[in-house]
């Protein structure tokens, strides 16, 4: 059974609580962050960290630990968990209790927990996938919050219809992310994101630095009318990576399979991996 850190303590996985006055249960005020291990290492953990804690200033909640603790419970929550190869790290930092069900109190709770990664699809990377438009735009998308309502509400309706996510488009015609992921399309040769309205993932931000070695890479908004009619689209997340998209809606995108230069940002992250993989191996040895 899993080692859980909750509240200062590490216990196992039943008997993880928080009490229900936690503001992160009454009112859903708590922010969050995941990354992934690769054997046992965390893949850009200073990265996910810090964005955890500027997420947590955003909303208001101000943290009782440093950055450089929390990557220590984060290593002793792997310890605690050896059988865990690659793994999933949640890190949630709660409202704390609220004396009168509302008002944010001085003594936040941090949770740290590690989970085995659901395998994806072979076919998503070799085949590309579907996803469809939602009218939806992320409240304050500069923190992560953990209310995800709109998010799993929209994925529920992506998967009706066999797409594997669903892209937010804003009130005025833009497209902006998808439900768990950052959004990326090639239009006229460059490789275009945007820029506004969307968490910037970090896997974003790495695909950004290792693509602009390849392609013109610009940060600015994608109109949905533009998207449409990309050369080639992909979406990116923590656990998913670079991911092709080939079908939006009843729109297929190029040539309805994984484009090349796609395939090559794929490649470069997978590079970026691998090289993190063999370097942390050669530590260990």
């Amino acid at each position: 059974m899993n080692t859980v850190f909750v509240d200062g303590k590490y216990l196992p996985w039943d008997q993880a609580m928080i009490p229900v006055d936690d503001l992160s249960i009454l009112r859903g005020y708590a922010v969050c962050d995941i990354m992934r291990t690769f054997q046992g290492t965390p893949y850009f953990l200073d990265e996910h960290i810090h964005r955890l804690m500027v997420s947590a200033r955003k909303i208001g909640i101000s943290p009782t630990w440093s950055e450089t603790q929390i990557k220590t419970v984060v290593t002793r929550v792997l310890e605690k968990n050896p059988g865990l190869d690659e793994a999933n790290i949640r890190i949630i930092i709660t409202g704390g209790s609220s004396p009168d069900f509302f008002t944010p109190s001085d003594a936040p709770r941090l949770i740290v927990m590690a989970t085995d990664i659901p395998p994806l699809p072979e076919s998503w990377y070799t085949e590309g996938i579907k996803v469809i438009t939602h009218h939806e735009e992320r409240a304050m998308p500069e923190a992560k919050k953990t209310d995800y309502v709109p998010a799993a509400m929209a994925q529920k309706k992506a998967k009706a219809v066999g797409a594997v996510e669903a892209i937010y488009i804003s009130a005025d015609g833009y497209a902006l992310e998808a439900t768990t992921s950052n959004l990326f399309a090639f239009v006229r040769g460059s490789l275009v994101t945007p820029a506004q309205g969307v968490l910037k993932g970090i896997t974003r931000k790495a695909v950004l630095a290792l693509a602009s070695d390849k392609f013109r890479v610009v940060e600015r908004a994608i109109a949905l009318e533009e998207l449409l009619t990309a050369e080639e689209v992909f979406i990116t997340g923590t656990n998913k990576g670079v991911v092709p998209v080939v079908q939006i809606d009843d729109t297929v995108i190029g040539t309805g399979k994984p484009g090349k230069k796609t395939l090559a940002v794929k490649e470069a992250l997978d590079a970026h991996a691998n090289a993190f993989r063999n370097a942390h191996n050669r530590e260990n040895e």
